[in-house]
Order: structure tokens, then C-alpha cells, then sequence
């Protein structure tokens, strides 16, 4: 019997319930997060101290992780991560706004959890798949993630509004309580997970990849998207709230963005190929850059409302090529342990640019205050289409190079 026939492996359906634990828990609270911190202080910078914070921290997570899954397995590292996150929404359910007035705090201990948590599922995933099976398990692992990034908002926004109608923040906890018991469930999953002994990373000889010049390419320009994914991963939810003044309105805005972006992603990943991805991912950034123009009119509901949907759609088609580069290059970097270091060199990367992202944002706040808001995302509206010409200008200097050499070979 093939592998293809035979399926996943038990191993592998664990991970997939824990993936699936992992989104809806993070489905329920995520956004929120920020709009716990935001109504406790009422301070954008706040948010932004507690995201820059959770971003510089991953990558010395993903780090740690990578040292840790050498000496104990992967199952263990996937585990701490696991744990961590639940130790997160511990300390926000049981502290209570004390805790909300350290938002540093809250951010390094997420960062670190999601260090840990994603490496260990990267490295995971690709142990306990092979290439038979690896399209299947990501396919299911898109399902899962879909569900509950539709399913999960909603039902906290209609809690918190139902809760909080009373006053106070009550609705908060109960949604934080909620992640927590998801997280402590996943991390029971877990440990049936069969111990999976993982190599040294070598960072050094990870780190030598650089001087592969389309590898240095692609980490440049996830360093330049993460520039715009730093901020916007957090802004428009608050945005929309402030706007909508309401967290069941927020709630239904996520419901609707994640529906659209499912369909998009399926649609976008069954019409990409090797030979059309650069224009499908021209088109997609060309999409997001005008929906950004959204943001030299006046902040209003409901034009944040058109530049979701425009990006749930649209995002999807400059994503998907960008992913497919990078996992194309990282499978052919060398063996698993070197594609586990390559993931921590290309998570650092990312969260350089959303680290200075962030930092812009600070930066913005004390210069100009909330008025430079608009501002700012305006011009990080824009940061894909600088992704796009770096790739394209990549290719065409491969396109030379390869051209040259082969003048030079005929020439000889």
C-alpha cells in the first residue's frame, strides 16, 4: 500500500488536533488581547509596547526552542510552547487588569510561548509527514485554521458583549478563561505525541545560507512584508472597534474577513502554479495597495469594513507565492535539521521587519499622535508592492546571470 493510501500517522493527527486547539484558542482571544490592553489604558502605545515586545522575543524563542528540541525531542519543545501560552492567558485571567498595566510583560512571555510553539510545529510537521502525505496534512491544517478563525470570534465578541453589559471586564475573562482550558487540553494532546529526536541546529552553517543570493532575496523581502504584518496584525481590529464601539461588531468583521479569506486561499492555492504565481502576486499586491488608499478618507466604520473584505481577498494572492518561495527554498537548503535552522533564520528575519514596523509605530505616536495613524498605514499599505519589485528584480538578475554564463560557456 502507497503512503498515499496509507494516510496520515496517528502522530500526525495529534498535531492536527493541536493545530486546530492552537487556532481556535488563539481564534477566541487574539484580537482581543489588544482590546483588553487598549480599554484598560487607553493608550495605542501601550499595544504597541506589547506586540514589539512578543515580535523581538519570538525569534530568541524560536532560538531556545531549537536548542531545547536538540536535547529533549521536538514533542517536549511543542509541549513548553504549548504550556507557555497557557501560562500567558493564566496570568491575564487570574492578575486581572494589574497585570494589563505591564503589557511588556505580557509580550515577552508570548513571544518566548510562540517561539517555542512554532518551531516546534514547523519541525514537526515536516518529521511526522513525508511527501506523500505533507499536501494532505497542510490541507487539513488550512481547514482547521479556517473554522476557527470563523467560528471563534464571533462566539467572543457576542460573550463579552453579553458579559460586559453589566460593566467592567468580565466578558474578557471568561474568553481568556476559555483559551486557557484549549491550551491545557492541547497540551494533554500532546504528550501522546511520540518522542521526536531532533539533530543540533547549527545556526552557523543555517547563517552560511546567506551567501546564497536568492535565499538572501527572499529573507530580505520577508523582512520587508513583516514591516506591514507587524502593525496591521493589530491596527485594524482597533481601528474597527473604536469605530464600531462595540466587540460583537468586531467580532462579526473578523467572521466575515475569515470567510472570505478561506475561500480565497483555496481558490488562490488551486489556481497558482510555478509558471503564474509572480503575476497572480503582482495582482494581489496591487489589490492591497488600493485598498490602502482607503486611508486618505476619514476613519469611519465602514470603510474599514470595505478595507477588510478587499484584503481577505486579495491578501491570499500575494501570500501564497511568497510561502511557496521560501518553503521551496528552505526544502532544498539540505537536511531536516538544516530546513529547522533555516525556519529560525527566516522567523528572525520576519520579525526584524515587524519589530521595525512597530517601532515606526511608536515613533509615529510620539511625533504626531493618533493623527499620523492614517498616515502610516498608508505607506505600510504600500510595503508589498516593494516586496514584489525585489523579487521581480531577483528573477531578472538571475535571468541575466544565467544568460551571461551561458555566453561565456559557449564563448570557451
Amino acid at each position: 500500500m502507497s503512503a498515499s493510501q496509507r494516510g496520515l500517522s496517528p502522530a500526525a493527527r495529534r498535531l492536527l488536533a493541536i493545530s486546530g486547539l492552537f487556532a481556535l484558542s488563539v481564534g477566541l482571544s487574539g484580537t482581543f488581547v489588544n482590546v483588553y490592553l487598549w480599554k484598560v489604558d487607553r493608550a495605542f502605545a501601550a499595544i504597541g509596547w506589547f506586540n514589539l515586545l512578543n515580535y523581538l522575543l519570538m525569534p530568541v524563542g524560536f532560538w531556545w526552542a531549537a536548542r531545547m528540541a536538540a536535547r529533549h525531542g521536538g514533542t517536549w519543545t511543542l509541549c513548553g510552547g504549548l504550556a507557555g501560552h497557557a501560562a500567558f492567558y493564566a496570568l491575564t485571567l487570574f492578575g486581572g487588569t494589574r497585570v494589563a498595566h505591564h503589557p511588556a510583560l505580557l509580550g515577552v512571555i508570548l513571544g518566548l510561548a510562540g517561539g517555542w510553539y512554532w518551531y516546534s510545529y514547523n519541525v514537526l510537521s515536516l518529521a511526522l509527514t513525508d511527501a506523500d502525505t505533507r499536501a494532505r496534512f497542510f490541507g487539513w491544517n488550512g481547514t482547521l485554521g479556517a473554522v476557527a478563525g470563523m467560528v471563534a470570534p464571533p462566539v467572543a465578541g457576542f460573550l463579552i458583549s453579553g458579559f460586559d453589559r453589566w460593566g467592567g471586564l468580565g466578558g474578557y475573562h471568561w474568553v481568556f478563561g476559555l483559551s486557557l482550558l484549549l491550551f491545557l487540553a492541547a497540551g494533554w494532546v500532546s504528550a501522546g505525541i511520540p518522542a521526536q529526536p531532533l539533530g543540533p541546529v547549527n545556526l552557523r552553517r543555517a547563517l552560511s545560507s546567506l551567501r546564497r543570493p536568492r535565499w538572501r532575496l527572499l529573507l530580505v523581502a520577508c523582512a520587508t512584508y513583516g514591516l506591514r504584518e507587524g502593525v496591521f496584525l493589530f491596527l485594524i481590529a482597533i481601528l474597527f472597534y473604536i469605530q464600531a464601539g462595540s466587540e460583537w461588531r468586531l467580532g462579526a468583521f473578523t467572521f466575515v474577513q475569515s470567510v472570505l479569506s478561506s475561500i480565497s486561499f483555496y481558490g488562490v492555492g488551486r489556481m497558482v502554479r510555478p509558471d503564474n504565481r509572480r503575476t497572480v502576486q503582482w495582482l494581489g499586491a496591487l489589490c492591497m495597495a488600493a485598498a490602502a488608499l482607503l486611508f486618505t478618507l476619514p476613519l469611519r466604520a465602514s470603510s474599514l469594513f470595505v478595507y477588510g473584505v478587499v484584503i481577505a481577498v486579495s491578501l491570499p494572492m500575494f501570500l501564497i507565492p511568497l510561502q511557496s518561495l521560501v518553503f521551496d527554498s528552505i526544502v532544498h537548503i539540505g537536511s531536516a535539521d538544516e530546513s529547522g535552522a533555516a525556519f529560525v533564520v527566516r522567523e528572525a528575519f520576519a520579525n526584524l521587519g515587524r519589530v521595525a514596523g512597530i517601532a515606526l509605530f511608536l515613533a509615529v505616536l510620539v511625533t504626531s499622535g493618533t493623527a499620523g495613524i492614517p498616515r502610516l498605514a498608508l505607506g505600510l499599505g504600500m510595503v508589498q508592492l516593494m516586496v514584489c519589485g525585489l523579487l521581480t528584480a531577483g528573477r531578472v538578475g538571475d535571468g541575466i546571470a544565467r544568460a551571461w554564463r551561458r555566453k561565456v560557456a559557449s564563448e570557451a
